[in-house]
This record gives C-alpha cells, structure tokens and sequence, in this order.
C-alpha cells in the first residue's frame, strides 16, 4: 500500500491546482488520474481572464500551445429576438486590455496537470478512485483500480477532484445534483467557419430554452468550438435532444448560419453534464475536501467551471497544507478551503445564480442587448459581467437602481 501526505483524485484544473500548490511546499503528493493524457473533456474551451492569471502562477503560459491557443479581447452578445451587439470588457487597473483565451481541453489539462508534475507531484494515469477508506470515521485514503488489480494509496488528506461523477463525493455521502441545479451542455469542432473574430461569442437564440445559449468560440482562423448548454428543466420540456438543439442553433441564428454554410465537423459531438453551484454542495469532511465540478462549483450563469476549478483546487491545497503542518486533519481545520473559495468566487457565483434566473425573461434578454447596442457603456459592461472581469453585483445593483428610479429604462 502507498502512503503519502495527499492523495488528489483528478488531474483537471482543480486537482492539479490543488497538487500543484501542495508540491511547490514541499508535500508528498500523489495524484490519481482515471484516463491517459492526452485526453479529451468536454468543454467550450473558453478560458477567462481571472482563470488565465491563476494558470500564470502555475507557469501554465500560453505560448506553450502555439497555434493551438486562440487569444479573444471581446465578446458578442444575442438575443432571443435576434438582435446582438459586441464589445470589449473595460480594462484592468492599468489600462491593459482583458485577454481570454480558447484552448482545446485535450491540451490544456494535459499542460496543466504538468505543471504540477514540474512542482513534485507524481501523477498515476490509468488509475480509477471507486472510494475513499476511513479509520474511526474520518477519511484515510482510497482505493483504486488499475491494470494490474485493486489497490490502496493511505493519505492524511484527501482531495477529491474527479469531475461531475465524482467517485470520491459519492463515497462521502454526497448526493447528485437535483434537476434544478444541473445543466447539460453538447460541444462540436468545426471547420471552414468563416468571419471568425477575436470574440467570444454567445446567443440566447430560443425563449424556451432560457437561460441556456448557444455559443460560437474560435480555435483558429477558419475552426471553432461550436455547442449548446441549457439547464434540465429545459432540456426536459423541449422535444428536442441534445444534437437536433445543436443543430437548429446553428440553422436559426442568421450570423451564425451564414458562416457556418459550408463548415464541418470536426469528429463528433460530445455532451457532458455541469453540476452549478446553486446546488450548495458539502465540500468539507474530516480528512477530506472536493473542489471543481465534484463540489458542484460550475457557474449558474455561463456554465464556466475552470476558474472555480482552479480556484477551489488552490484553497484544498492550501488548506492541506495547514492541516499537515497541524497534524490535524478535521473538518474543523480544513474548513478554510470553504472560507477561501468562497471568499473568493462566492459573490461571482451567487450573483450569477440571480443573474441566470432573470435571464429566464426574454423581454429582459431582448432588452439588455437592445440597450447595449445603443451604448457603448453598457456595452462593454455587460461583457465584463459575463466574463467575471467586473463583479456582478454590480449588475444586480443596477438593475434594482434602475427600477426604483428609472423604471422608463425597461420601456420599449
């Protein structure tokens, strides 16, 4: 049996951020990985600006992609009665613009679960967690199965990290995701799109299906990441699946139809689902922690999950790192994982929540890009809301500003 100071279950964003930070101090990391690198995770691929700077602490820099990492400044924003506008976020504190980035997931979490590698973790690929061992009722370390048999791995700490099925939070007890707080999403690759910018961009194209969208992000000149997220409660009330929603997407929104005329795919289609936040999972156990999608942490809003992965996968590691130094491991001590990545992406994703229920309103979707078409401003603030780069309560504030004194401005 191995034994070592953590044991991280998942090398996506999350759990490498989390053996990441433990490694750089010194921990004896092992991290346990279900498939083989390269391998793919369903995704749009969009990497935001708060993401791309936890993933530069990480020495995780984009020239390492080459032409395969696509630099986007902006976004362009439609609604549901067809209209749209486009626009940049404002900038940062020192007036530089906000860069996003799109990179297949194939490479990124490839690249980043290096990362933690190149800060000492070992990394077992091949190795499926099927559930964590206890010792007086506190978690110990896990079992999983590889190639050659069943196994133990004893940790004073585990961090659960395996995605939206997560193996570890159904061993703690921890309970699916209700239809109301889970969404499901389908992402295609296609080829020869034309009139590709560097935008980011985003279609709430059927009423029925609000507050799910479709989007369109680049990945090269003439390629991008194509698809469709909606909630269930959605999905369950269309007559439509997954493919045939992706499908009429790309037929019925006019300036996505007619550079999409001759494009291909790109292999197929893949769906997977996004457990929100709304769902306000346990993620703190005596002896263990879960972060990403296994703590149920992707946006209510955007259905973005790397920024949080990376977020909550820090705070776990962070929070370890107390619990060795006090040979203490209980709930009580790593509850500061909670503290940190709420602290942090609290506010972003309880805003989101509210922000996503009143994008249920079609008037109001059809509003917001008809006064954002008009104004600059408001333009380029509504951009900076959905990418995290201004913090949304400041949108619901507005909102509510506007209503109390002037009402006139949700008028048609």
């Amino acid at each position: 049996m191995t034994a070592v100071d953590v044991v991280v279950v998942g090398a996506g964003p999350a759990g490498s951020a989390a053996a990441h930070t433990l490694s750089a101090s010194g921990a004896d990391v092992l991290v346990l990985e279900r498939a083989h690198f390269p391998r793919d995770k369903s995704c749009g691929d969009g990497i935001t600006a708060h993401a791309v700077d936890i993933l530069h602490e990480m020495g995780v820099t984009f020239d390492r992609f080459g032409s395969k990492a696509v630099k986007t400044y902006g976004g362009i924003i439609g609604g549901p009665s067809g209209g749209m506008f486009s626009a940049n976020p404002p900038p940062a504190p020192d007036g530089s613009p906000i860069e996003c980035w799109v990179v297949p997931r194939l490479l990124l979490d490839a690249e980043v679960a290096q990362a933690a590698v190149r800060a000492g973790a070992r990394l077992k690929e091949g190795a499926a967690v099927t559930a964590v061992t206890r010792s007086n009722g506190a978690v110990n370390g896990v079992e999983y199965k590889d190639g050659t048999g069943v196994h133990r791995a004893a940790a004073k700490v585990v961090i659960g990290a395996d995605g939206a099925h997560s193996a570890v939070a159904e061993s703690l007890g921890v309970r699916h995701s209700s239809k109301r707080h889970l969404g499901f999403a389908l992402r295609g690759y296609y080829e020869g799109v034309t009139g590709l910018r560097d935008d980011l961009e985003i279609y709430y194209f059927d009423e029925k299906l609000l507050p799910g969208y479709g989007w369109v992000f680049p990945t090269g000149p003439q390629t991008a990441n194509v698809g469709i997220g909606l909630y269930s409660r959605e999905l369950d009330r269309s007559t439509c699946k997954l493919r045939e929603i992706l499908d009429q997407f790309i037929a019925s929104v006019p300036h996505v139809a007619q550079r999409m005329a001759r494009a291909r795919p790109v292999g197929r289609a893949i769906g997977w689902p996004l457990p929100v936040s709304s769902a306000h999972r346990r993620t703190v156990f005596n002896g263990a922690m879960l972060c990403g999608d296994a703590a149920s942490l992707v946006d209510p809003l955007t259905g973005e999950g790397i920024f949080t992965a990376l977020v909550s996968g820090r705070s776990a590691g962070r929070a370890a790192l107390k619990a060795l130094s006090a040979d203490d491991a209980s709930a009580g001590v790593l509850r500061d994982h909670e503290r940190e990545w709420i602290k942090i992406a609290g506010g972003y994703l309880s805003s989101g929540r509210l922000l996503k229920n009143l994008a249920k309103s079609a008037t109001l979707m059809n509003l917001i890009v008809r006064r954002a078409s008009q104004s600059p401003y408001y333009a380029s603030r509504a951009i900076g809301y959905g990418l995290g780069t201004i913090d949304r309560r400041r949108a619901l504030r507005s909102i509510v500003m506007k209503a109390i004194f002037n009402p006139s401005f949700f008028r048609r």
